[in-house]
């Protein structure tokens, strides 16, 4: 039996690694805005965080702020076209969770825009293992998606967690009390989960399974 009744999963850094498609969308879209774009590896941070938040922090400097919301179209345009095909699961992802789904219910919880999180775990050979798949765009708050989520499926709050790579993961579950879970092995470090007040940071898929499944 698994350590509790309802999982739900971030996506990108999580189950699947987005990065290259998505640093290349956000160049793009600075691009097309006239804003000279970022080397690639001075992105890797961009991995993860809402879109909003993302392109305020590129524009800020070139007092262009309020050119975030035309970014965010411009991107989620090219990403749903082009960028979502590079998304690719990391090792040992789909393992862990054909182990889980038969002891709890797994949801996928993404700042994605849903369709596109759909298509991502449909190439990725994934979608199979879960309930539902909850996105939003990637222009809100993850707090309030996860809040929908409890209520519209009556998830109980005491026996859920949530599993992701990023900060904003940690403060989602800690928000909505659940359990929560970070992974090393995507884009936030270990610092950051730590800061963030992760209960439990796994370097690995087969680690996570063993905690969750309490091997």
């Amino acid at each position: 039996m698994a350590k509790f009744k309802d999982i739900l999963f971030d996506l990108d850094g999580t189950l699947t690694d987005p990065g290259a498609g998505i640093v290349r969308t956000i160049r793009r879209a600075l691009d097309e805005l006239g804003v000279a774009p970022p080397a690639r590896d001075d992105l890797r941070w961009a991995v993860g965080p809402p879109l909003r938040e993302i392109f305020v922090r590129l524009l800020e400097p070139h007092r262009k702020a309020d050119l975030a919301e035309q970014a965010a179209a411009i991107y989620l345009a090219a990403y749903a076209a082009h960028g979502a095909a590079e998304s690719a699961p990391y090792r040992g992802v789909e393992p862990m969770l054909k182990e889980l789904r038969d002891s709890a219910r797994l949801y996928v919880v993404t700042s994605k825009n849903t369709a596109t999180a759909e298509r991502i775990l449909g190439m990725c050979a994934l979608r199979r293992y879960f309930a539902g798949v909850i996105g939003n765009g990637r222009l809100s708050d993850k707090s309030a998606m996860v809040r929908d989520l409890i209520e519209r499926e009556r998830i109980e709050p005491n026996a859920a967690a949530i599993v992701g790579d990023r900060a904003h993961d940690v403060a989602a579950g800690r928000g909505n009390g659940l359990f929560t879970i970070g992974v090393a092995w995507g884009y936030g470090s270990q610092a950051e989960l730590e800061a963030a007040g992760a209960q439990r940071i796994c370097s690995t898929p087969v680690e996570l399974a063993d905690f969750l499944l309490e091997r």
